[in-house]
């Protein structure tokens, strides 16, 4: 009885099977027949199978990022070039025979340079034949410096194989009495030796009382008490002194710093002046007006001590001849003489 039933006529198979039964068989029905409008729908959101992307094919780095390692490689690229062209100059500079100092004619001398010309052209003959490139420049002009009479020195290279050598010489203010010789001292209180004939074109004063083994530090404190001794005795104010009194000057004793004593010019020969340690020019003046009297009173003197303010100690040479004032007053006076005998047997009678 079950197998008797018809099926439900909304089954979409029945209607088929149905039509095939009928006269209408003829008539092949369409593949979505028995389908309603709602058969088709889609299913619901929550259902959808995500669509499968298609696979898009790029490249392995992005275009920018391309683009800045292109330009670095080119950057890299000219570096390589300029550093290969440096390097290639650099082997050539230093191997070609165009760049080597041929000779003494290479090297020149450049400045006023009359008393170290030979010490300076000496110091320089080791570079001749050596490339201007290997040649140290500090080291030259720390060598040339060390030569007593340069104070600065200066070495530069000329294209393609010359050296200039520019020299300042130190300034000489006085000579200087070291053991038993007489060097030229400047005011830093480097010693220079005398160049041969060269005495007579200076006119400066002696200074003694150092040594020879004294350090530059020590020799240098006294040549500043010398060089303000100078400025005193010619204007000490800066001006141009009508008369310059340093010119009077023999020997500077610089022995004790606290008593500089120098040897002037007196009426009668050279006088030694304590002048101590200021006030150079008043004392001296004190000196230069009165020592025409003191050597007629006293004679010849020896030294003067002016340290003391008003008070001035003097001190007689005692080996020189007294003054002729004093010779005078040696001699008994006229009325103390004898009178002659006529003259007194002439006033007996008188009596």
């Amino acid at each position: 009885m079950a197998s008797n039933q018809e099926p439900s006529s909304d089954d979409p198979f029945y209607r088929r099977g149905r039509a095939k039964r009928n006269s209408f068989a003829d008539d092949a029905l369409p593949l979505d027949a028995g389908l309603t409008e709602d058969d088709g729908e889609e299913e619901p959101q929550q259902f959808r199978r995500a669509n499968k992307r298609v696979p898009v094919r790029r490249g392995t780095m992005p275009r920018k990022m391309a683009s800045r390692v292109q330009n670095s490689l080119i950057v890299l690229l000219l570096l390589a070039v300029l550093g290969a062209l440096v390097y290639e100059g650099h082997v050539f500079a230093l191997s070609s025979w165009r760049f080597r100092v041929g000779g003494i004619n290479n090297i020149e001398l450049a400045g006023d340079a009359p008393n170290s010309r030979g010490a300076v052209l000496e110091k320089m003959h080791d570079v001749i034949g050596r490339n201007i490139f290997q040649i140290s420049l500090a080291d030259r002009k720390r060598e040339l410096e060390k030569i007593p009479w340069v104070e600065t020195a200066t070495v530069i290279r000329l294209w393609p194989n010359h050296l200039r050598v520019i020299v300042k010489e130190r300034t000489p203010v006085a000579f200087i009495a070291i053991g038993d010789q007489i060097e030229f001292i400047d005011a830093q209180g480097v010693l220079m030796e005398l160049p041969s004939g060269v005495r007579s074109d200076y006119s400066f004063p002696v200074i003694v009382g150092t040594s020879e083994n004294e350090p530059l530090s020590s020799r240098a404190a006294r040549i500043k008490i010398f060089m303000r001794l100078m400025r005193e005795l010619d204007g000490g104010d800066g001006t141009p002194a009508k008369v310059r009194y340093s010119h009077d000057l023999d020997e500077v004793d610089l022995s004790d710093p606290e008593d500089v004593k120098v040897m002037a010019k007196g009426g009668s020969g050279s006088i030694e002046l304590h002048l101590g340690n200021e006030n150079f020019l008043q004392r001296y003046m004190v000196f230069l007006s009165n020592v025409q009297k003191w050597e007629q009173e006293r004679g010849k003197l020896e030294s003067v001590d002016l340290r003391y303010g008003r008070e001035v100690i003097l001190n007689p040479d005692m080996h020189a001849a007294p003054p002729p004032t004093a010779a005078k007053a040696a001699k008994p006076p006229v009325a103390l003489q004898k009178p002659p005998a006529k003259k007194i047997g002439q006033d007996k009678k008188r009596k």
